[in-house]
């Protein structure tokens, strides 16, 4: 019972059908939507008729298709013709630029003949965004095969930049990923000619899957700590692999979950109870049937962040039997009798051949990586770009005599939206230009290697590799750094397109969810900059010693010259003018300061802590933060370094005039954002990188598009509503919302049985007519027995 105002009481009552509410005179009814008494009249029994019964459900992608247009309408977005005005304005040729960026008009042919393929074999656009994992698996192996298996009957051998490009531009990654990328490799680096012959052809015409089993689920970086063990039995002339512990089991192995026959297996290697460290060891998976080998228990680690089209697995062993002849025999064999034999190289070979080859391995591996990372972020700048000249909000005048009808700005117009994204594109394109440089070393150095062996009459001295070890420490933190940044940037792309960028559908968020695991895999971050901060700390006693340093760690002469040299009491020279501040002289002066002093305060940390009695180990680990801080700065530099070279290298004058801009502003984005500056870059000098960049940008704006063009990605590669080439962003949202699989039927599921036996089922059939339900029960009730 509920009283109202006077203290006469209201009171309720339920008759099965609905609510009757008993009112005092004159108060009243609130507003309960109690079902009507039927209306008797034909007319009104024929409304009934008509409300009562289901319509028939419309699915929303069979309603009237979107027309793009440059007007506004029910099927039209009205932008169609915005990125074509934005293009209009650009002072360079859109294809000069590409030509500028990926080293020439034959590079650019080849990189759009290796693309090609994924138009006839592959996803259509935004499709494998409502496709669930058992759906992205079958369409990678169909399309992987597809578009590889012609390519690969011919033996045909991609290059390092060919390797780049495709996983840069991947539309659907899977197990053949790996297969390709990983598993492969191993084979060809650590087999015997006789193991190759049986294992390679059949690797490359897809008759084995293979996955690449190293990392475990206790251990990763830490490759000598692998718990796996492979013990040779000398009676059944095998090894038996077991993982004997849970932490042992191999995780995280791409491919193995479901689809690999095979893995290169990485185990601890012991002989008659002698450990002999970690051998690699061709172990099959999986029988004619697809089953597990008997002993072999293996299994898909479970959805991930993103990349799902992966199956990730694990693998757990117990007295697996592998035949003798399985351990990978580049480096070493078995005898039958247990014999360990290391395989030495010729007596006329040279001692560092090996090692500088060992070096060559992995800097192809990381200088793929870091080239990957430059696409990766390009995939998420160019959308952004593009969506933001589309995208308006706020009126461009803001008074108020504004309706709702007038002009709105540009995103991109808000300076702050374009400094977030054009340093994303300006990233995009160094990381890019020092992937190519490294690239080129590679394939200079690849050559220098097999040419040492060999005299011939050629006045060119073949390439001794001399800078290759600091290349090497330099690839380390580079791909740490490079994805990292990558990863970062897709994330702040992505936000920066506001509430649609959420959207699978927006191809930020999906391709950052898919590349981000990349920031981790082959060494953290911090693993690979600790790499590089131990070669750079050598380097830096090498000068000290007087040894002749090479490459970028010419930087540290001034200590060759004088061994107390101290870095922090130098004074640099001050840029009086914007114009002065912004030259590449003047910014590449600072990035390498920078880095010597970052250099020089961590190597006197260490110095410092060992005089104090610390070993060597715990001063460097007690002085990591200075050590990735010096290693991050040296990349820093690096890659300016890299972007002025590519900058310098490009023919054509407008693109040059662009290039010199969007390098300037990647070097003023470490000073404004970036840290150790302290007592480097003055006050003034602080406030002429503010103004330099507000000039930057404003010069910048008119490039913004064709700039991301210039990556020369297609639609069907971006993958991203919002990034489409042609601007029509509003078409393309409503139609892939309409094909979600959700609106392809009526009621969804666990409607029936959760949902509807809560709602009021009446006062629904009533539709349009419910405000006669409202009328009614606004009506006052008589009391039984009142008199009018």
């Amino acid at each position: 019972m509920v009283h109202f105002s006077g203290g006469q009481p209201i009171t309720f009552s339920f008759d099965g059908e609905g609510v009757s509410v008993n009112l005092p005179d004159g108060v009243l009814a609130p507003m309960v939507p109690t079902p009507p008494t039927p209306v008797e009249e034909p007319v009104e029994e024929k409304q009934e008729e008509k409300n009562s019964g289901d319509h028939v459900y419309e699915n929303p992608k069979d309603r009237e298709p979107t027309v793009p247009s440059e007007k506004q309408s029910w099927n039209s977005g009205g932008t169609s013709g915005i990125l074509p005005s934005e293009r209009a304005k650009a002072t360079f040729t859109t294809e000069r630029m590409t030509e500028a960026l990926y080293g020439g008009p034959e590079m650019v042919a080849k990189r759009r003949f290796v693309l090609a393929p994924s138009k006839r074999n592959g996803l259509q656009m935004l499709e494998k965004y409502t496709m669930d994992r058992e759906e992205l698996m079958s369409a990678h192996f169909r399309d992987f095969i597809g578009i590889h298996k012609s390519f690969t009957k011919k033996a045909y051998r991609p290059s390092p930049d060919e390797t780049a490009w495709m996983s840069a531009c991947s539309m659907n990654s899977g197990a053949l990923t790996t297969h390709m990328g990983l598993f492969l490799p191993t084979l060809v680096a650590q087999t015997s000619g006789h193991q190759q012959m049986q294992w390679l052809p059949r690797t490359m015409k897809f008759q084995i899957i293979g996955a690449y089993a190293q990392t475990e689920l206790g251990h990763g970086s830490n490759v000598r700590g692998l718990q796996t063990i492979a013990e040779y039995n000398v009676e059944k002339q095998c090894f038996v692999l077991n993982t004997p512990t849970l932490q042992s089991m191999k995780f995280w192995n791409s491919g193995a979950g479901l689809a690999a026959t095979h893995c290169v297996c990485y185990a601890q290697l012991v002989i008659k109870g002698k450990n002999y460290g970690v051998h690699v060891f061709f172990v099959q998976l999986r029988d004619e049937h697809h089953h597990p080998l008997e002993g072999i228990e293996v299994g898909d680690c479970g959805n991930k962040l993103g990349d799902n089209g992966i199956d990730c697995g694990y693998i757990r062993m117990k007295d697996v039997h592998v035949p003798r002849e399985h351990l990978l025999a580049k480096k070493s064999h078995v005898e039958p009798d247990g014999t360990y034999v290391k395989h030495t190289a010729p007596a006329n070979t040279d001692p560092k051949a090996a090692e500088r080859l060992q070096y060559m391995t992995m800097l192809t591996a990381r200088a793929n990586m870091i080239g990957v990372s430059g696409g990766k972020l390009a995939l998420a700048a160019t959308s952004a770009v593009r969506y933001s000249c589309v995208r308006k909000q706020g009126f461009v005048n803001t008074d108020k005599t504004q309706t709702y009808e007038s002009e709105e700005r540009q995103i991109i117009d808000y300076q702050m939206q374009s400094y977030r994204l054009m340093k994303q594109v300006a990233m995009s394109y160094a990381i890019q230009f020092v992937s190519r440089w490294m690239m080129m070393r590679f394939t200079q150095l690849s050559k220098g290697l097999w040419d040492l062996g060999d005299q011939d009459d050629s006045d060119e001295a073949p390439d001794s590799g001399a800078d290759l070890p600091e290349i090497h420490a330099s690839a380390a933190g580079l791909k740490g750094l490079c994805c990292r940044l990558a990863a970062d940037g897709m994330e702040d792309c992505r936000k920066a397109c506001g509430g649609h960028g959420y959207l699978l559908a927006s191809g930020t968020a999906a391709s950052w969810a898919d590349y981000v695991w990349q920031a981790t895999a082959e060494g953290d971050l911090i693993v690979m900059m600790l790499q590089t901060a131990r070669f750079l700390i050598k380097s830096l006693a090498a000068a000290r010693r007087r040894e002749d340093v090479s490459g970028m760690m010419k930087y540290l002469e001034p200590f060759k010259k004088d061994a107390h040299h101290n870095p922090l009491k130098l004074t640099l020279p001050k840029a009086a003018t914007v114009a002065e501040f912004i030259s590449f002289e003047n910014i590449g002066n600072l990035l390498r300061h920078r880095a010597v002093v970052a250099l020089y305060r961590a190597e006197k940390q260490i110095a410092a802590m060992v005089g104090q009695g610390m070993s060597s180990d715990q001063a460097w680990q007690k002085s990591s933060v200075s050590l990735v801080a010096a290693a991050e700065r040296h990349c820093y530099y690096f890659m300016f370094s890299k972007f002025v070279d590519g900058v310098n290298g490009c023919e054509d004058a407008a693109a040059k005039v662009a290039l010199e801009k969007i390098c300037q502003l990647y070097g003023l984005n470490q000073i404004m954002d970036g840290n150790g500056w302290a007592g480097i870059v003055s006050a003034e000098e602080a406030e002429l990188a503010e103004a330099a960049v507000g000039l930057l940008l404003n010069e910048l704006r008119p490039n913004a598009v064709s700039l991301v063009d210039a990556f020369d990605i297609p639609d069907r590669i971006l993958n991203s509503a919002l990034g489409r080439s042609d601007g029509n962003v509003y078409e393309a949202i409503y139609d892939h919302a309409r094909k979600s699989p959700l609106n392809a039927t009526g009621p969804f599921a666990g409607f029936t049985e959760h949902v509807k036996p809560h709602l009021d089922l009446e006062f629904l059939k009533l539709r349009g007519d419910a405000h006669k339900s409202i009328k009614k029960a606004m009506q006052p009730k008589k009391k039984k027995g009142s008199k009018l």
